[in-house]
């Protein structure tokens, strides 16, 4: 049986998963779900691990459009440390890979410092992040996030939201977290409710107590990036093909103020290429572009720039979002990373 291989679409619920904790030779399993959105069938040709140390193991069977499949990979855990793993999934849909990535931690003790396990403090409650992100989302999906706390104080701590916005919902397991024990808080995102193509953040405020107040000393901070549907575009006769130089740039922090990195876009296609967001996850980060529209082999200059007085004034990483009318590649996103210079 053979499949067209220019319209089939793979989405995963999560492209990343944090294994967590393991000892030393224990192996630990990663589950990826994935969703046929197209019409026409898919199926997965091959899961590419890079590496003798994970096993992975995947539904073999051609989805039709909705169907649900998952991919499972075994870490062996044989290596003490912090993981961190890249794993490509071939499918009939494109020659090019879809990339997954599994990481966690393989120690030698059974227990870890609560502080290691729990970097990010509320208070007496304890979390494994305060920076939620939903990276890709089309428009009529649903996403979920899931994150841990614990009660590090002395009496009994009944998590709750504050300042959810209508476009997520909240469930907390359980409802009630004894001392010196942990819980989940799950978000799920209702793509529905949400107006503006691109980026959307907000903040959203754990309460530490019954009446508590929002704060910046609660605040965790919330970003869903919404795409738009652009499969009607993959009848058109003229496409536009989305190229970028780079994705991850660096720049070294001085006594000046603002530091500025250039990256070239340009489109590879045969039409025109229109990048309707350009949008900076950080209020550190500016952007310069002179055109949002390239006609076929034109390239334009994006200057990014770094503004280190504002470093530290919000909770997302330096990040820039583009969302491009290229029906194989509607999102990218560029990476800012900063290093001082002495």
């Amino acid at each position: 049986m053979s499949f067209s291989a220019h319209a089939q679409k793979i989405s995963f619920d999560k492209s990343t998963v944090n294994a967590g904790n393991t000892l030393w030779k224990r192996p630990v399993t990663a589950v990826f779900k994935f969703t046929n959105k197209d019409k026409n069938p898919l199926f997965v040709r091959n899961v590419d691990a890079g590496c003798g140390c994970l096993t992975p193991k995947w539904t073999a069977t051609a989805l039709q459009k909705g169907d649900e499949g998952q991919i499972s990979i075994t870490y062996d855990a044989q290596l003490l440390g912090h993981f961190d793993k890249i794993i490509e999934v071939y499918t009939n849909a494109s020659d090019k890979p879809v990339r997954i990535r599994m990481k966690g931690y393989v120690g030698n003790e059974e227990k870890q410092a609560i502080e290691d396990l729990y970097p990010y403090s509320i208070d007496d409650i304890l979390l494994t992040t305060n920076n939620i992100d939903f990276p890709e989302v089309h428009k009529g999906d649903s996403a979920k996030v899931e994150f841990e706390i614990y009660n590090n104080g002395q009496d009994v701590y009944t998590p709750n939201l504050m300042h959810l916005p209508p476009y997520i919902t909240a469930e907390y397991k359980p409802s009630m977290i004894a001392r010196n024990r942990r819980g989940k808080i799950q978000l799920t995102l209702h793509s529905e409710n949400l107006q503006d193509l691109g980026l959307n953040q907000t903040s959203i405020y754990l309460a530490r107590f019954s009446g508590d107040k929002v704060s910046s000393n609660n605040e965790i901070a919330v970003s869903a990036v919404l795409l738009p549907d652009l499969h009607y575009a993959e009848t058109f006769a003229k496409k536009p093909v989305f190229a970028i130089s780079q994705t991850d740039i660096t720049m070294g922090v001085s006594k000046k103020p603002k530091v500025t990195q250039q990256v070239k876009i340009s489109n590879k296609g045969n039409g025109v290429l229109k990048l309707s967001k350009i949008q900076a996850f950080n209020q550190a980060i500016t952007v310069q572009l002179a055109k949002t529209e390239l006609q076929p082999g034109e390239e334009v200059t994006m200057k990014i720039t770094l503004d280190q007085r504002f470093l530290g004034m919000s909770k997302s990483t330096p990040r820039v979002l583009i969302i491009t009318n290229d029906p194989s590649h509607p999102k990218e996103v560029v990476n800012v990373n900063f290093t001082p210079i002495k």
